[in-house]
């Protein structure tokens, strides 16, 4: 495997960690309300960089959203 395949890999990765743990906002207690969002946040921002950097190093474009 080369190595964008493992960087989209990785990128994917972090993606599905922050849907799983954007699902915990709607169930968990106000106590980890707080934490969940924190580390939703730092998700956010690491996707962002991998993204751009995924784009500039490659000259690949990564889709964000799902277009019919």
């Amino acid at each position: 495997m080369g190595i964008i395949e493992d960087e989209i890999k990785k990128y994917n990765q972090i993606k599905t960690d922050l849907l799983k743990m954007s699902q915990c906002l709607g169930c968990c207690d106000a106590s980890k309300k707080e934490l969940y969002q924190n580390l939703c946040l730092e998700y956010s921002k690491e996707l962002k960089e991998m993204k751009t950097l995924i784009e500039r190093t490659y000259g690949v474009e990564v889709c964000n959203c799902c277009k019919p």
